[in-house]
């Protein structure tokens, strides 16, 4: 390259020490990523089964009430503490409890715990942690946990409270959850600690026809911001016998033995979006990993359904699938490396198979933003 072309490339560097050519950037890719517990919401985020939660990035789950959200948390942070990560917890609605976590497989003696109550105070808190994360070095080595961003009020609410007004918000809820997420996405990036987020959704009162998408509390900065956006539903379900589901129904429980729960990719940077899977929550064994692979793998072509029973693609058969959705051989040596191969092949926006998925894009804000937010603390 031209010197007087790197001479005045070289300049940024003296502005913004992340800076750098992107065949070597590190800040925007992503290596690493965290086990969900369910081979179908892996997929269907990282674009690989073996994938999960992106590190060093912000994943919003957001959904109705009993779509398991904070299940799904605990057992990611779990998984997250077996990696190496420190939990952290920022609860909103004093919904953590030391013997549930303990239960989800939480080392609750090495989990920090956090409880708040205004959108402000958790965007100060986290600005001032992250900021001691990078002064001293422990870029990679925490995870957060916000559960969850519905119930956050702003500092104005309680004030207004404090003062019996009635008062209605006028936007000051949404513009102080965006400097909330702008912290979490920009200090995130930076520190490359890893941010999962729960809120809540509902439905568009003033829209004319249904929508797939539902809007979520605190404005339209939790859906973009994020690295990946996951919208979850839920279906109650009976037990069945065992032919698609485990379950055992409780003293008292006299039809329901779990929930079936929908995602639905809203966003996400790493692969194609608006992707769809399902899994199987238990109330007596808890999530089924293997939950929801028959669809996927029918519809990428490794596993032919005739009617009723399942072969493989070389005419292989099956059976019925109560007969071999427990055979984890069959799934693990045979079955899951084909829906693998072809989830690469179909769910990326290059459609190469060696590729990495990779967030592209420099953040050239990134200091700005913490300028700000340090003035706003």
């Amino acid at each position: 390259m031209d010197k007087d072309i790197t001479s005045a490339l070289d300049a940024i560097d003296k502005v913004n020490p992340f800076a750098t050519y992107l065949d070597n950037n590190t800040l925007s890719r992503v290596g690493e990523w965290i086990d969900t517990g369910s081979y179908v919401l892996n997929a269907i985020i990282s674009g690989s089964i073996h994938g999960g939660i992106p590190k060093g990035r912000v994943t919003m789950l957001a959904g109705e009430s009993m779509t398991g959200k904070s299940l799904f948390v605990q057992k990611i942070l779990a998984k997250a503490q077996e990696d190496g990560l420190i939990p952290v917890i920022f609860d909103t609605e004093n919904a953590i409890d030391p013997e549930g976590a303990e239960r989800l497989g939480l080392d609750i003696s090495n989990v920090k715990y956090v409880p708040c109550t205004s959108i402000e105070q958790a965007r100060n808190s986290l600005y001032k942690f992250l900021m001691a994360v990078r002064e001293k070095g422990l870029e990679g080595k925490f995870i957060i946990a916000i559960d969850s961003l519905a119930n956050l009020q702003s500092e104005l609410e309680l004030t207004r409270m404090s003062k019996d007004s009635v008062s209605t918000d006028m936007g000051t809820k949404a513009r102080a959850m965006k400097t909330l997420m702008q912290t979490c996405t920009n200090l995130g990036s930076v520190t490359q600690t890893t941010i999962l987020c729960t809120n809540h959704v509902y439905d568009d009162p003033t829209a004319l026809f249904p929508s797939i998408e539902k809007n979520m509390p605190g404005g339209k900065s939790c859906i973009y911001l994020p690295s990946v956006t996951v919208q979850l539903a839920r279906k109650p379900i009976k037990d069945d016998g065992g032919k698609t589901v485990d379950g055992e129904l409780a003293v008292g429980q006299k039809k329901y033995s779990g929930v079936i729960i929908r995602a639905l990719t809203r966003k996400n940077r790493f692969i194609k979006q608006y992707l769809e899977g399902e899994m199987y929550l238990s109330f007596s064994a808890g999530l089924d990993r293997y939950y929801g692979l028959v669809d996927l793998a029918v519809g990428l072509g490794a596993v032919v359904q005739t009617g009723a029973t399942y072969q493989l693609e070389d005419g292989t058969k099956l059976g019925y699938y109560k007969n071999w959705r427990k055979d984890t051989k069959l799934w693990e040596e045979t079955i899951l490396p084909k829906v693998e191969e072809r989830i690469k092949d179909e769910w990326s926006y290059s459609n190469k198979e060696d590729d990495v998925p990779e967030e592209v894009g420099l953040e050239n804000l990134i200091n700005e933003n913490i300028k700000e937010a340090s003035t706003d603390s």
